[in-house]
């Protein structure tokens, strides 16, 4: 169940998109460190210059996408921690409830 039910207008907006964020960033994090490590293989194992060159660009594009995914990460957090639309371990108040149980 979504943690942002509770939340109106903005925040609510806000908070969606954080936990799709939390959701997606994993996911191409995984595929940052792939592309990176396919880099790394393919600068190993080439023979001539041009494949070296390619090796080399993967393991640059590797390295910046995943400073980019990370920083988009901890940008998400900022947000939520600004805004605080972070909510641990309360009790759902009567609406909540009201909500969340099947009529």
């Amino acid at each position: 169940m979504s943690g942002c039910f509770y939340l109106n207008g903005l925040s609510s907006i806000l908070c969606r998109i954080a936990e799709l964020l939390n959701y997606v960033l994993p996911v191409l994090i995984v595929l940052g460190v792939v592309y990176l490590v396919w880099g790394v293989v393919r600068y190993m194992i080439g023979d001539s210059e041009e494949a070296k060159k390619k090796g080399k660009d993967g393991i640059i594009f590797g390295i910046i996408g995943l400073v980019v995914i990370v920083s988009l990460w901890g940008l998400v957090y900022i947000v939520v921690n600004t805004f605080n639309l972070r909510r641990d371990n309360f009790a759902p108040t009567p609406f909540e409830l009201d909500r969340m149980l099947p009529i």
